[in-house]
């Protein structure tokens, strides 16, 4: 995940976020190990703000906005198609769509002066 500015931290956080979007900014509190007090969402946006520069930022977003939903739209597909091909294709496309859209916001930015 190098060439779209992922660390190991930010790839462990993208396995539970397959399960649901929002596991994402748990997982990085955890694997940032910030703790679950009142002001953990600032701590770990302060945090993130000195380990992540903009361009890494901006392709973890981008990640988001073409990765695949959540499992449950996935099982959803599935149930409605009566079988596996069309939540494969779906899984796939998305997957090296949101790859993609990483690489190139990355890439990007970086050659801007944001990385």
């Amino acid at each position: 995940m190098a060439p779209i500015g992922f660390n190991w931290q930010m790839t462990i956080a993208l396995i539970p976020g397959f399960a649901a979007r929002e596991v994402a900014v748990a997982a990085l509190g955890t694997v940032y190990a910030v703790g679950g007090d009142d002001d953990a969402g600032t701590k770990l946006g302060v945090l993130l703000a000195g380990k992540w520069s903009l361009a890494t930022a901006l392709s973890f977003l981008s990640w988001y906005i073409f990765a695949p939903q959540c499992a449950a739209n996935l099982g959803v597909v599935k149930r409605e198609t009566n079988g596996w091909t069309w939540p494969t294709v779906m899984f796939l496309y998305m997957t090296g769509l949101a790859y993609l859209a990483s690489f190139a916001t990355y890439h990007i930015a970086v050659a801007m002066g944001a990385g």
